[in-house]
């Protein structure tokens, strides 16, 4: 029996299942070793190691920063405290930080489940006038989230929707958790590079075109309209999940 997260929705204790379709670290490197000619079994297989792991880190970090990943999305809710307007971007649930460069949206949560969509930026002259109230904009302020008016009473929960940073990937079983065709595609691409090898402007070609291709797919099935983000009316997710706009 799983639980799930009435706030974000997480079952809580179960994996992100994307990544396991992709190869894991260990068989990347075998097929970069053959792909570049090196030996790839006795005690010399291991000499060009060192360079075949940066290869394939710099590989992963890279094709990372290009995509953001669909699958690295994640939501978490962090509960709000009378008369406190500074809070860490940090996932405590799975105790990771979070990157504001990387958030997607910011919403809170009332005492009735209503969602109230977050305009970021604080100007100082509302860091003056210290109001209290039920947030309703956010803005980074040394290194922390920063809310206005000051929370009052509530009870309020701030809902952050990021993407998460990459994971971890140099130990054998770990897995990419980018498509593991970009990663192994650039690393063979910074390989070449590396060793002078004319056939690195077919793998740099190759490479771009399959990234082109999952560049498209991280939208999936989303359409897009114009939509006027400053709306000073705002607009809510009611407890019942309909969309309706508020007068502030």
């Amino acid at each position: 029996m799983t639980d799930r997260n009435p706030i974000t929705g997480k079952i809580s204790n179960y994996p992100n299942p994307l990544p396991f379709r992709y190869r894991t670290y260990g068989q990347l490197v075998t097929e970069l070793r053959t792909r570049l000619g090196y030996v790839t079994q006795g005690p010399s297989a291991n000499n060009n190691k060192p360079l075949l792991d940066s290869f394939l880190q710099e590989a992963h970090d890279y094709v990372f920063a290009q995509l953001h990943p669909s699958n690295r999305r994640k939501v978490t809710a962090i509960p709000l405290e009378l008369g406190s307007y500074l809070y860490d971007w940090h996932n405590d649930e799975d105790d990771e930080d979070i990157e504001p460069g990387w958030v997607q949206s910011v919403w809170l949560i009332d005492d009735q489940g209503n969602r109230f969509r977050m305009v970021q930026g604080i100007s100082q002259k509302m860091r003056e006038d210290r109001e209290y109230g039920q947030p309703v904009r956010y803005d980074t302020l040394d290194g922390q989230i920063e809310l206005y008016p000051i929370p009052d009473e509530g009870p309020y929960q701030l809902l952050i929707e990021y993407v998460a940073g990459p994971t971890r990937f140099s130990a054998d079983t770990d897995r990419p958790c980018v498509p593991d065709r970009l990663v192994a595609l650039y690393a063979l691409y910074l390989g070449q590079v590396h060793y002078r090898m004319p056939s690195y402007q077919a793998t740099s070609a190759a490479f771009n075109a399959l990234l082109s291709r999952e560049l498209a797919k991280q939208h999936e099935g989303r359409r897009y309209i114009v939509n006027d983000s400053d709306n000073p009316r705002g607009f809510v997710v009611g407890s019942e999940g309909r969309y309706r706009f508020v007068v502030r």
